[in-house]
C-alpha cells in the first residue's frame, strides 16, 4: 500500500502530525521503535512533571504549620513515587496508542529505515509513501563527568540520594535541582557560565538564583575544566562521547549517597536517519523551513531533530500539525509566539520578547513589571514572590512579550501567547475582568501599569 504519508518517529511531532493528516483525509503510516509519546510523555515532560508536583506536596507537607496543620511524620514513600509515575505515564501512553488506532493511523512497531526519498524499510517490509516525516526526537548529550546519570536515567532512580550535584544551569538543571531540593537532598548547581538560564530574561535568571539559594540549594559559578576535572570530567570533543553514556542507576548503588547529575541538554536523534537526503546543521540538527521541508522534495522534518529546535513538545506538536497541513494544501499563516515554559517552584514562563531581544533587534519598547508581594493568591499559597512583566511597543502599545515568574506562570502564559498573536495593545489587555483573588490578577496590574507609561510618554 502507498501512503500520502509515513512518520518516523511517535512522539508529539510525529503523533500530532499523524492525527492532523488523517483529519485531512491522508493516509497514514507511523512508525515508533520504542515507546509510543516519545521523550516527552515517557522520560521528559510527564514524569518530570509529575515529580516537581510529588515534590512540591511533600514540601508543603512539611510546611503544614504554616496552614494550621500538624504534619510531623510526613515522609517520601519513594516506591511508591516511582509507581504512581509509572501508572500515569502508562495510562497516557495506551490512551495515545488507542487515539491513533481510532483514527485508523497505522502503526508498525520497529527501528525503520529510508531505502529512497519514498520507501522506508521496517521489521522485514518495505513501506511505499508520497511523504516521508522525520520526527525522531532528541537524546540526553553526553555526559559531561565521568559516572553521571544523565536526566533519562534520573528519572528511574527509586530513592531520594543524600546529595544531588547537577553540571549544567539550563531548563533541566532548574527543575531537577527544585524536585529534589524539596524532596530533602542536599543540591548543588555548578555551571560554566555567570549565571543560570543564561538564555532567559535576566530578572527570571537572578529572582529564581535569590529563591534557590534561600532554600539551600548552591550555585557553583564559573566552574572552568580544572574545576570540572576535580568531578572527574570528560574533556574529550563532544563527537568523541557517546550520548548517553552515563552510568546506570544499578552501578551508582556503589555510592548511592551522592550522585551527579550532567544536564547538558539534549541533541538531535539522527541514530538511524539516512543523513544523505538531509542538510544537517552546526548543532547537528535537519535544517528545514518554517513548513518542515527538507532540502529533498516530500522529506520534512518536525520537532526536536530540527536545527535550531527550541525542544518544546507543544511547538513540535504544531510542526508536525504544519507539515500534514503543508501536503494537504491548506494555506498556512506564519509560525505564531509560542510560550517557553520551565516548571520550577514558582513557575516561570516566556512569551514573545524579553527586553534583551527587543533592543537586539532595535525594538522601541515599554515595559511595566508587577511584583507579587501584595497579591493575595500568592500570599495564601506561598512565602515566595514573583513577577509579571509586560513588553509593548512605545508608539502602538502593542504587547510583544511578556515574563513571568510565579504560580501558575504555565497556564498564565496562555492568555499572553493569544494576546501577543493577536495584536492586542496594553489598553485592551485591561478591558479583561480577571477573578479576584487569582495570580492572573497580576496581568491585569502589569497591564494597567503598561497602559499609565505608555500614555505617559
Amino acid at each position: 500500500m502507498r501512503y500520502r504519508l509515513a512518520i518516523v518517529g511517535g512522539g508529539p511531532a510525529g503523533y500530532s502530525a499523524a492525527l492532523e493528516a488523517t483529519r485531512l483525509g491522508l493516509s497514514v503510516v507511523l512508525f515508533e521503535r520504542d515507546l509510543a509519546g516519545g521523550t516527552c510523555l515517557n522520560r521528559g515532560c510527564v514524569p518530570t512533571k509529575f515529580l516537581a508536583e510529588a515534590a512540591h506536596a511533600y514540601d508543603q507537607a512539611r510546611d503544614g504549620a504554616r496552614y494550621g496543620i500538624r504534619t510531623e511524620n510526613a515522609a517520601i514513600d519513594p516506591a511508591r513515587m516511582q509507581q504512581r509515575k509509572g501508572e500515569i505515564v502508562t495510562e497516557l501512553r495506551e490512551g495515545l496508542e488507542q487515539l491513533l488506532a481510532r483514527n485508523k493511523v497505522t502503526v508498525v512497531r520497529g527501528a525503520a529505515s529510508m531505502t529512497d526519498a519514498a520507501h522506508i524499510f521496517c521489521t522485514g517490509n518495505t513501506y511505499e509513501a508520497d511523504n516521508i516525516l522525520i520526527a525522531t526526537g532528541s537524546v540526553p548529550a553526553a555526559p559531561l563527568v565521568e559516572g553521571a546519570l544523565t536526566s533519562d536515567e534520573l528519572l528511574e532512580l527509586d530513592y531520594v540520594p543524600e546529595k544531588l550535584r547537577i553540571i549544567g544551569g539550563g531548563v533541566i538543571a532548574a527543575e531537577f535541582a527544585c524536585i529534589y531540593n524539596a524532596l530533602g537532598a542536599k543540591v548543588t548547581l555548578s555551571i560554566r557560565g555567570k549565571r543560570i538560564l543564561r538564555r532567559w530574561d535576566r530578572e527570571i535568571a537572578v529572582g529564581l538564583t535569590q529563591i534557590m539559594r534561600k532554600r539551600g540549594i548552591g550555585i557553583e559559578t564559573e566552574c572552568d575544566l580544572d574545576r570540572f576535572a576535580e568531578m572527574g570530567v570528560q574533556t574529550g570533543s563532544q563527537e568523541e562521547q557517546v550520548p548517553g553514556a552515563g552510568q546506570s542507576p544499578e552501578k551508582i548503588r556503589q555510592n548511592p549517597a551522592e550522585i551527579v547529575l550532567s544536564a547538558a541538554g539534549r541533541i538531535p536523534g539522527l541514530d538511524g536517519v539516512d543523513k544523505s537526503y538531509l542538510e544537517i546543521g552546526p548543532s547537528g540538527g535537519i535544517v528545514a523551513d518554517e513548513y518542515g521541508r527538507t532540502k529533498t522534495p516530500g522529506i520534512f522534518a518536525a520537532g526536536d531533530v530540527v536545527e535550531g529546535s527550541p525542544q518544546l513538545a507543544h511547538v513540535g506538536m504544531e510542526q508536525g500539525k504544519r507539515v500534514a497541513q503543508y501536503i494537504a494544501g491548506l494555506p498556512l499563516s506564519h509560525p505564531s509566539a509560542v510560550a517557553s515554559c520551565i516548571y520550577t517552584d514558582p513557575e516561570i514562563a516566556s512569551v514573545g520578547l524579553t527586553e534583551a531581544q527587543a533592543k537586539e533587534d532595535g525594538v522601541d519598547v515599554v515595559s511595566a513589571k508587577v511584583n507579587l508581594r501584595a497579591n493575595a493568591r500568592t500570599l495564601i499559597s506561598t512565602d515566595d514572590r514573583g513577577f509579571v512583566k509586560l513588553l509593548a511597543q512605545k508608539d502602538t502599545g502593542r504587547l510583544l512579550g511578556a515574563q513571568l515568574m510565579c504560580g501558575r506562570a504555565t497556564d498564565l502564559a496562555a492568555e499572553l501567547v493569544l494576546a501577543v498573536n493577536q495584536g492586542l495593545t496594553a489598553e485592551e489587555l485591561c478591558r479583561s475582568v480577571r477573578p479576584h483573588p487569582s495570580y492572573c490578577e497580576a496581568v491585569t496590574e502589569a497591564a494597567e501599569s503598561l497602559r499609565n507609561r505608555i500614555n505617559e510618554i
